[in-house]
Protein backbone atom coordinates (compact mmCIF):
# COMPACT_ATOMS: atom_id res chain seq x y z
CA UNK A 1 0.00 0.00 0.00
CA UNK A 2 2.72 2.18 1.00
CA UNK A 3 4.46 1.93 -2.55
CA UNK A 4 1.04 2.25 -4.40
CA UNK A 5 0.81 5.57 -3.04
CA UNK A 6 4.45 6.46 -3.26
CA UNK A 7 3.91 5.61 -7.32
CA UNK A 8 1.02 7.20 -7.85
CA UNK A 9 2.03 10.78 -6.47
CA UNK A 10 4.56 11.57 -8.64
CA UNK A 11 2.07 10.45 -11.75
CA UNK A 12 -0.66 12.88 -10.36
CA UNK A 13 2.11 16.31 -10.01
CA UNK A 14 3.13 15.50 -13.72
CA UNK A 15 -0.49 15.59 -14.95
CA UNK A 16 -0.79 18.79 -13.09
CA UNK A 17 2.03 20.15 -14.61
CA UNK A 18 1.32 19.31 -17.93
CA UNK A 19 -2.50 20.69 -18.07
CA UNK A 20 -0.77 24.13 -16.32
CA UNK A 21 1.36 23.90 -19.47
CA UNK A 22 -1.55 23.30 -21.99
CA UNK A 23 -3.85 26.20 -21.05
CA UNK A 24 -1.94 28.71 -22.08
CA UNK A 25 -1.15 27.48 -25.78
CA UNK A 26 -4.96 26.64 -26.02
CA UNK A 27 -5.48 30.34 -25.42
CA UNK A 28 -2.74 31.26 -28.14
CA UNK A 29 -4.77 29.27 -30.44
CA UNK A 30 -8.23 31.05 -29.63
CA UNK A 31 -6.33 34.84 -30.25
CA UNK A 32 -5.08 33.47 -33.41
CA UNK A 33 -7.63 32.26 -34.86
CA UNK A 34 -9.46 35.62 -33.93
CA UNK A 35 -7.00 37.79 -35.54
CA UNK A 36 -7.48 35.82 -38.77
CA UNK A 37 -11.14 36.39 -38.75
CA UNK A 38 -11.16 39.96 -38.04
CA UNK A 39 -8.60 40.40 -41.22
CA UNK A 40 -10.59 38.03 -43.41
CA UNK A 41 -13.63 40.33 -42.72
CA UNK A 42 -11.80 43.52 -43.00
CA UNK A 43 -10.68 42.42 -46.22
CA UNK A 44 -13.65 41.42 -47.73
CA UNK A 45 -15.14 44.61 -46.22
CA UNK A 46 -12.35 46.75 -48.38
CA UNK A 47 -13.27 44.68 -51.31
CA UNK A 48 -16.81 45.80 -51.32
CA UNK A 49 -15.51 49.50 -50.75
CA UNK A 50 -13.13 49.57 -53.69
CA UNK A 51 -16.32 47.94 -55.83
CA UNK A 52 -18.37 50.87 -54.54
CA UNK A 53 -15.72 53.39 -55.42
CA UNK A 54 -15.00 51.87 -58.81
CA UNK A 55 -18.79 52.40 -59.68
CA UNK A 56 -19.03 56.00 -58.59
CA UNK A 57 -15.71 57.05 -60.66
CA UNK A 58 -17.17 55.45 -63.96
CA UNK A 59 -20.64 57.09 -63.35
CA UNK A 60 -19.01 60.48 -62.63
CA UNK A 61 -16.47 59.92 -65.08
CA UNK A 62 -19.85 59.04 -67.49
CA UNK A 63 -21.26 62.37 -66.17
CA UNK A 64 -17.88 64.55 -66.91
CA UNK A 65 -17.99 63.43 -70.29
CA UNK A 66 -21.63 64.01 -70.80
CA UNK A 67 -20.55 68.04 -69.64
CA UNK A 68 -17.45 68.33 -71.72
CA UNK A 69 -19.59 67.43 -75.01
CA UNK A 70 -22.42 69.79 -73.75
CA UNK A 71 -19.78 72.59 -73.36
CA UNK A 72 -18.37 72.29 -76.22
CA UNK A 73 -21.61 72.27 -78.47
CA UNK A 74 -22.20 75.53 -76.18
CA UNK A 75 -19.17 76.84 -77.52
CA UNK A 76 -19.75 75.82 -81.60
CA UNK A 77 -23.07 77.95 -81.21
CA UNK A 78 -21.77 80.57 -79.61
CA UNK A 79 -18.82 80.90 -82.29
CA UNK A 80 -21.38 80.79 -84.19
CA UNK A 81 -23.61 83.65 -83.33
CA UNK A 82 -20.17 85.42 -82.75
CA UNK A 83 -19.56 85.46 -85.77
CA UNK A 84 -23.14 86.12 -87.01
CA UNK A 85 -23.39 89.33 -84.77
CA UNK A 86 -19.61 90.24 -86.54
CA UNK A 87 -21.20 90.56 -89.86
CA UNK A 88 -24.17 92.17 -89.36
CA UNK A 89 -21.39 94.62 -88.12
CA UNK A 90 -19.35 94.40 -91.33
CA UNK A 91 -19.07 97.49 -93.30
CA UNK A 92 -19.69 97.05 -97.58
CA UNK A 93 -15.89 97.05 -98.24
CA UNK A 94 -15.32 94.48 -95.25
CA UNK A 95 -17.89 92.42 -97.35
CA UNK A 96 -16.73 92.93 -100.48
CA UNK A 97 -13.08 91.68 -99.48
CA UNK A 98 -14.82 88.17 -98.20
CA UNK A 99 -16.52 87.72 -101.58
CA UNK A 100 -13.54 88.49 -103.42
CA UNK A 101 -11.27 86.09 -101.38
CA UNK A 102 -14.38 83.46 -101.35
CA UNK A 103 -13.96 83.84 -105.23
CA UNK A 104 -10.17 83.26 -105.40
CA UNK A 105 -10.91 80.57 -103.01
CA UNK A 106 -13.33 78.81 -105.48
CA UNK A 107 -11.10 79.77 -108.74
CA UNK A 108 -8.20 77.87 -106.58
CA UNK A 109 -10.48 74.67 -106.09
CA UNK A 110 -11.62 74.44 -109.77
CA UNK A 111 -7.65 74.58 -110.78
CA UNK A 112 -6.66 71.86 -108.54
CA UNK A 113 -9.38 69.76 -109.21
CA UNK A 114 -9.20 70.51 -112.93
CA UNK A 115 -5.10 69.46 -112.73
CA UNK A 116 -5.78 66.59 -110.89
CA UNK A 117 -8.14 65.31 -112.83
CA UNK A 118 -6.02 66.17 -116.04
CA UNK A 119 -2.51 64.14 -114.05
CA UNK A 120 -5.00 61.24 -113.19
CA UNK A 121 -6.69 60.32 -116.33
CA UNK A 122 -10.14 60.88 -114.94
CA UNK A 123 -13.13 62.08 -116.75
CA UNK A 124 -14.12 65.61 -115.53
CA UNK A 125 -17.12 65.36 -117.55
CA UNK A 126 -19.66 63.87 -115.73
CA UNK A 127 -19.06 66.48 -113.60
CA UNK A 128 -21.18 69.31 -112.68
CA UNK A 129 -20.63 72.48 -115.07
CA UNK A 130 -21.60 75.61 -114.53
CA UNK A 131 -20.78 78.37 -117.52
CA UNK A 132 -18.17 75.80 -118.60
CA UNK A 133 -16.36 75.49 -115.28
CA UNK A 134 -16.36 72.46 -113.19
CA UNK A 135 -17.90 72.92 -109.88
CA UNK A 136 -16.38 72.33 -106.64
CA UNK A 137 -18.83 70.54 -103.90
CA UNK A 138 -19.03 68.04 -102.31
CA UNK A 139 -20.52 66.07 -105.03
CA UNK A 140 -18.00 66.95 -107.37
CA UNK A 141 -15.23 66.03 -104.40
CA UNK A 142 -17.09 62.29 -104.00
CA UNK A 143 -17.50 61.31 -107.59
CA UNK A 144 -13.87 62.16 -107.93
CA UNK A 145 -12.87 60.29 -105.15
CA UNK A 146 -15.07 57.02 -106.30
CA UNK A 147 -13.46 57.40 -109.99
CA UNK A 148 -9.97 57.07 -108.05
CA UNK A 149 -11.16 54.33 -105.62
CA UNK A 150 -12.08 52.65 -108.79
CA UNK A 151 -8.70 52.99 -110.87
CA UNK A 152 -6.98 51.36 -107.37
CA UNK A 153 -8.73 48.70 -106.55
CA UNK A 154 -7.46 45.44 -108.74
CA UNK A 155 -8.96 44.83 -111.41
CA UNK A 156 -8.36 42.82 -114.71
CA UNK A 157 -8.94 44.31 -117.48
CA UNK A 158 -8.51 43.89 -121.45
CA UNK A 159 -6.17 46.35 -123.36
CA UNK A 160 -4.10 46.31 -126.21
CA UNK A 161 -0.33 46.34 -125.56
CA UNK A 162 2.68 45.82 -127.72
CA UNK A 163 4.16 42.52 -127.14
CA UNK A 164 7.78 41.03 -126.79
CA UNK A 165 8.22 40.76 -130.37
CA UNK A 166 6.34 44.14 -131.24
CA UNK A 167 3.26 42.87 -132.72
CA UNK A 168 0.20 44.54 -130.89
CA UNK A 169 -2.01 42.66 -128.82
CA UNK A 170 -5.35 41.99 -126.80
CA UNK A 171 -4.46 40.93 -123.57
CA UNK A 172 -4.88 41.14 -119.70
CA UNK A 173 -3.77 43.55 -117.34
CA UNK A 174 -3.99 44.60 -113.74
CA UNK A 175 -3.09 47.94 -112.63
CA UNK A 176 -2.12 48.05 -108.97
CA UNK A 177 -1.44 52.08 -108.32
CA UNK A 178 1.16 52.84 -110.18
CA UNK A 179 2.24 49.39 -111.14
CA UNK A 180 1.14 47.27 -114.20
CA UNK A 181 1.28 43.64 -115.14
CA UNK A 182 0.12 42.23 -118.43
CA UNK A 183 -1.24 38.14 -118.40
CA UNK A 184 -1.84 36.16 -121.47
CA UNK A 185 -3.37 33.20 -120.64
CA UNK A 186 -3.09 31.48 -124.19
CA UNK A 187 0.64 31.67 -124.60
CA UNK A 188 1.34 31.94 -120.82
CA UNK A 189 3.40 34.91 -121.16
CA UNK A 190 3.20 37.78 -118.92
CA UNK A 191 5.47 41.15 -117.69
CA UNK A 192 5.77 44.11 -116.52
CA UNK A 193 4.15 46.69 -118.67
CA UNK A 194 6.22 50.02 -119.47
CA UNK A 195 4.50 53.20 -119.97
CA UNK A 196 7.56 55.08 -121.41
CA UNK A 197 4.93 56.46 -123.82
CA UNK A 198 1.18 56.83 -122.48
CA UNK A 199 -0.46 55.75 -126.00
CA UNK A 200 1.42 52.96 -126.49
CA UNK A 201 1.76 50.60 -123.46
CA UNK A 202 4.74 47.53 -123.93
CA UNK A 203 4.90 44.40 -122.03
CA UNK A 204 8.44 43.60 -121.01
CA UNK A 205 9.87 40.43 -122.08
CA UNK A 206 12.15 38.39 -119.88
CA UNK A 207 12.03 39.89 -116.45
CA UNK A 208 9.54 37.35 -115.41
CA UNK A 209 10.26 33.91 -114.98
CA UNK A 210 8.41 30.60 -115.10
CA UNK A 211 7.44 31.21 -111.51
CA UNK A 212 6.34 34.63 -111.27
CA UNK A 213 4.32 34.00 -114.45
CA UNK A 214 2.23 31.08 -112.69
CA UNK A 215 1.78 33.36 -109.71
CA UNK A 216 -0.22 35.64 -112.29
CA UNK A 217 -1.82 33.43 -113.49
CA UNK A 218 -2.46 32.24 -109.81
CA UNK A 219 -4.15 35.82 -109.58
CA UNK A 220 -5.82 36.17 -112.58
CA UNK A 221 -7.90 32.48 -111.77
CA UNK A 222 -8.38 32.48 -107.67
CA UNK A 223 -7.10 35.98 -106.63
CA UNK A 224 -4.41 35.08 -104.64
CA UNK A 225 -0.55 35.09 -105.37
CA UNK A 226 2.39 36.38 -105.34
CA UNK A 227 3.37 39.42 -107.57
CA UNK A 228 6.80 40.68 -108.99
CA UNK A 229 6.88 44.18 -109.20
CA UNK A 230 10.37 46.82 -109.38
CA UNK A 231 9.63 49.22 -106.51
CA UNK A 232 11.78 51.48 -108.01
CA UNK A 233 8.88 52.26 -110.84
CA UNK A 234 10.79 51.36 -113.97
CA UNK A 235 14.43 52.51 -113.19
CA UNK A 236 15.41 49.08 -112.17
CA UNK A 237 14.42 48.25 -115.88
CA UNK A 238 16.37 51.05 -117.46
CA UNK A 239 19.52 50.46 -115.33
CA UNK A 240 18.82 46.45 -117.15
CA UNK A 241 18.69 48.17 -120.16
CA UNK A 242 21.95 50.22 -119.73
CA UNK A 243 23.88 46.72 -118.70
CA UNK A 244 26.35 46.08 -121.66
CA UNK A 245 29.40 43.81 -122.64
CA UNK A 246 32.42 43.90 -122.53
CA UNK A 247 33.01 44.79 -126.31
CA UNK A 248 30.22 48.05 -126.04
CA UNK A 249 31.72 49.42 -122.82
CA UNK A 250 35.17 49.46 -124.69
CA UNK A 251 33.81 50.93 -127.63
CA UNK A 252 32.77 53.87 -125.70
CA UNK A 253 35.81 54.84 -124.72
CA UNK A 254 36.56 55.82 -128.57
CA UNK A 255 39.85 55.87 -130.66
CA UNK A 256 42.09 56.15 -127.61
CA UNK A 257 41.27 52.88 -126.44
CA UNK A 258 42.58 51.25 -129.16
CA UNK A 259 46.31 51.84 -128.32
CA UNK A 260 45.57 50.89 -124.62
CA UNK A 261 44.27 47.61 -125.87
CA UNK A 262 47.38 47.08 -128.44
CA UNK A 263 49.11 47.20 -125.00
CA UNK A 264 47.23 45.33 -123.28
CA UNK A 265 47.95 42.55 -125.44
CA UNK A 266 51.47 43.16 -125.87
CA UNK A 267 51.83 43.33 -121.85
CA UNK A 268 50.13 40.11 -122.00
CA UNK A 269 51.93 38.11 -124.84
CA UNK A 270 54.76 39.05 -123.29
CA UNK A 271 54.26 38.67 -119.54
CA UNK A 272 53.49 34.88 -120.71
CA UNK A 273 56.53 34.21 -123.03
CA UNK A 274 58.58 35.51 -120.60
CA UNK A 275 56.93 33.74 -117.53
CA UNK A 276 57.36 30.45 -119.40
CA UNK A 277 61.03 31.31 -120.28
CA UNK A 278 61.76 31.77 -116.43
CA UNK A 279 60.29 28.44 -115.02
CA UNK A 280 62.06 26.71 -117.75
CA UNK A 281 64.91 27.86 -116.23
CA UNK A 282 67.62 24.72 -114.98
CA UNK A 283 67.96 24.60 -111.12
CA UNK A 284 70.89 26.19 -109.49
CA UNK A 285 72.70 23.53 -107.77
CA UNK A 286 73.85 25.73 -104.92
CA UNK A 287 75.99 22.59 -103.38
CA UNK A 288 78.00 22.30 -106.62
CA UNK A 289 80.58 24.62 -106.57
CA UNK A 290 81.27 23.69 -102.74
CA UNK A 291 82.05 20.19 -103.77
CA UNK A 292 84.31 20.85 -106.87
CA UNK A 293 86.34 22.99 -104.43
CA UNK A 294 86.90 19.82 -101.43
CA UNK A 295 87.77 17.85 -104.29
CA UNK A 296 89.97 19.96 -105.68
CA UNK A 297 91.85 20.57 -102.29
CA UNK A 298 92.54 16.92 -102.21
CA UNK A 299 94.08 16.97 -105.19
CA UNK A 300 97.27 18.76 -103.85
CA UNK A 301 97.98 16.14 -101.69
CA UNK A 302 97.70 12.65 -103.64
CA UNK A 303 99.57 10.56 -105.57
CA UNK A 304 99.07 10.15 -109.15
CA UNK A 305 96.33 7.47 -109.28
CA UNK A 306 94.67 9.57 -106.72
CA UNK A 307 94.69 12.89 -108.89
CA UNK A 308 93.48 10.84 -111.85
CA UNK A 309 90.39 9.70 -110.07
CA UNK A 310 89.82 12.93 -108.33
CA UNK A 311 89.90 14.64 -111.99
CA UNK A 312 87.34 12.25 -113.44
CA UNK A 313 84.70 12.85 -109.98
CA UNK A 314 84.98 16.65 -110.96
CA UNK A 315 84.32 15.88 -114.86
CA UNK A 316 81.39 13.94 -113.66
CA UNK A 317 80.11 16.99 -111.18
CA UNK A 318 80.58 19.01 -114.25
CA UNK A 319 78.76 17.06 -116.29
CA UNK A 320 75.74 17.01 -113.69
CA UNK A 321 75.31 20.98 -113.89
CA UNK A 322 72.67 22.37 -116.43
CA UNK A 323 72.36 25.85 -118.43
CA UNK A 324 74.19 28.79 -117.63
CA UNK A 325 75.95 26.85 -114.58
CA UNK A 326 77.63 24.16 -117.04
CA UNK A 327 78.72 26.87 -119.09
CA UNK A 328 80.49 28.88 -115.77
CA UNK A 329 81.96 25.43 -115.26
CA UNK A 330 83.29 25.10 -118.40
CA UNK A 331 84.37 28.09 -118.37
CA UNK A 332 86.42 27.92 -115.25
CA UNK A 333 87.70 24.39 -116.57
CA UNK A 334 89.15 25.17 -119.81
CA UNK A 335 90.64 28.51 -118.70
CA UNK A 336 93.68 29.25 -115.91
CA UNK A 337 93.23 31.39 -112.92
CA UNK A 338 93.65 34.78 -114.71
CA UNK A 339 92.22 38.16 -115.71
CA UNK A 340 91.62 36.03 -118.94
CA UNK A 341 89.25 33.76 -116.89
CA UNK A 342 87.56 37.12 -114.83
CA UNK A 343 87.01 38.31 -118.44
CA UNK A 344 84.99 35.65 -119.33
CA UNK A 345 83.31 34.75 -116.59
CA UNK A 346 82.07 38.02 -116.72
CA UNK A 347 81.25 38.66 -120.07
CA UNK A 348 79.22 35.63 -119.97
CA UNK A 349 76.91 36.41 -117.16
CA UNK A 350 76.19 39.88 -118.67
CA UNK A 351 75.28 38.27 -122.34
CA UNK A 352 72.71 35.50 -119.79
CA UNK A 353 71.48 38.17 -117.94
CA UNK A 354 70.49 40.24 -120.72
CA UNK A 355 68.99 37.08 -121.95
CA UNK A 356 66.74 36.38 -119.39
CA UNK A 357 65.86 40.26 -118.92
CA UNK A 358 64.93 40.64 -122.73
CA UNK A 359 61.38 42.44 -123.26
CA UNK A 360 60.58 42.82 -120.04
CA UNK A 361 61.26 46.44 -120.24
CA UNK A 362 57.88 46.50 -122.51
CA UNK A 363 55.55 44.94 -119.99
CA UNK A 364 56.81 47.74 -117.76
CA UNK A 365 56.59 50.39 -120.54
CA UNK A 366 53.46 49.81 -120.81
CA UNK A 367 52.25 50.01 -117.28
CA UNK A 368 53.42 53.20 -117.64
CA UNK A 369 51.81 54.40 -120.31
CA UNK A 370 48.20 52.67 -120.31
CA UNK A 371 47.33 55.22 -117.76
CA UNK A 372 48.61 58.43 -119.45
CA UNK A 373 46.70 56.94 -122.60
CA UNK A 374 43.59 57.03 -120.37
CA UNK A 375 44.03 60.31 -119.01
CA UNK A 376 44.61 61.57 -122.62
CA UNK A 377 41.08 59.82 -123.98
CA UNK A 378 39.78 61.52 -120.28
CA UNK A 379 41.03 64.75 -121.42
CA UNK A 380 39.52 64.56 -124.80
CA UNK A 381 36.38 63.19 -123.87
CA UNK A 382 35.41 66.31 -121.42
CA UNK A 383 36.18 69.06 -123.90
CA UNK A 384 34.07 66.90 -126.17
CA UNK A 385 31.82 67.43 -123.36
CA UNK A 386 32.22 71.02 -122.79
CA UNK A 387 31.96 71.64 -126.51
CA UNK A 388 28.44 70.00 -126.19
CA UNK A 389 27.36 71.96 -123.20
CA UNK A 390 28.70 75.28 -124.97
CA UNK A 391 26.20 74.37 -127.73
CA UNK A 392 23.47 72.79 -126.09
CA UNK A 393 23.90 74.17 -122.84
CA UNK A 394 23.50 72.40 -119.23
CA UNK A 395 19.85 71.98 -119.04
CA UNK A 396 19.89 68.49 -119.36
CA UNK A 397 21.93 66.64 -116.95
CA UNK A 398 21.80 63.19 -119.04
CA UNK A 399 23.72 64.57 -121.75
CA UNK A 400 26.69 65.84 -119.57
CA UNK A 401 26.76 62.71 -117.41
CA UNK A 402 26.57 60.62 -119.97
CA UNK A 403 29.87 62.40 -121.94
CA UNK A 404 31.04 62.38 -118.72
CA UNK A 405 31.18 58.75 -117.93
CA UNK A 406 32.31 57.71 -121.93
CA UNK A 407 35.07 60.39 -121.52
CA UNK A 408 36.23 58.46 -118.23
CA UNK A 409 36.31 54.63 -119.58
CA UNK A 410 39.46 55.30 -121.07
CA UNK A 411 41.07 56.20 -117.21
CA UNK A 412 39.02 52.95 -116.64
CA UNK A 413 41.18 50.84 -119.33
CA UNK A 414 44.38 52.33 -118.56
CA UNK A 415 44.14 51.57 -114.93
CA UNK A 416 43.17 47.83 -115.77
CA UNK A 417 46.27 47.44 -117.83
CA UNK A 418 48.61 49.41 -115.98
CA UNK A 419 47.99 47.78 -112.91
CA UNK A 420 48.33 44.13 -113.52
CA UNK A 421 51.19 44.87 -115.62
CA UNK A 422 52.81 46.56 -113.18
CA UNK A 423 52.89 43.89 -110.67
CA UNK A 424 53.65 40.98 -113.13
CA UNK A 425 56.55 43.65 -113.93
CA UNK A 426 58.04 43.63 -110.54
CA UNK A 427 57.66 39.63 -110.25
CA UNK A 428 59.58 38.81 -113.25
CA UNK A 429 62.18 41.33 -112.60
CA UNK A 430 62.74 39.64 -108.97
CA UNK A 431 63.10 36.29 -110.92
CA UNK A 432 65.36 37.29 -112.67
CA UNK A 433 67.39 39.20 -110.68
CA UNK A 434 67.37 36.55 -107.86
CA UNK A 435 68.86 34.34 -111.05
CA UNK A 436 71.53 36.15 -111.61
CA UNK A 437 72.52 36.85 -107.98
CA UNK A 438 73.02 32.65 -108.20
CA UNK A 439 75.14 32.79 -110.95
CA UNK A 440 76.90 35.86 -110.36
CA UNK A 441 78.04 34.28 -106.95
CA UNK A 442 78.70 30.83 -108.53
CA UNK A 443 81.23 32.73 -111.08
CA UNK A 444 83.15 34.42 -107.86
CA UNK A 445 83.56 30.73 -106.39
CA UNK A 446 84.79 29.94 -109.92
CA UNK A 447 87.47 32.51 -110.63
CA UNK A 448 89.98 31.14 -108.38
CA UNK A 449 89.91 27.38 -108.75
CA UNK A 450 92.79 25.98 -110.48
CA UNK A 451 91.46 22.76 -112.61
CA UNK A 452 94.99 21.90 -114.08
Amino acid sequence: MFNYLTFTKPLHFIAAFAITISLPATANDKMTQELIDRISSSKAGLIKVEAEINQQTTAYARKINKQQLEVKQLRKKAAVLQRVADEQLMSVDQLEKRVNMWATQSNYQKQILTSFAESSNLPIESLKHVDGDPVVDIQSLSLMSNQLLQRLTPAWQGKEVISEVGAVESVNTLSLGPIEVAYDAMALTGGPVSREMASEPRVLGSIFDDKSIEELGSIKSSGAGLLKFDPTLGNAIKLLDKEENILAHVEKGGVWALPIIFFAFLSLIVSTLKAVQLIRLPKIDKALIDNIKQLLHLDEKADHAEIARIKEEVLLLSAGANGAQKKLVDIAMTTPVSQERDDLLVAYLIEYKHKIERFIGAIATSAAIAPLLGLLGTVSGMISTFMMMTIFGTGDASTVSGGISEALITTELGLIVAIPSLIISALLSRRTKSYSAKLEANAIKLSKLNFA
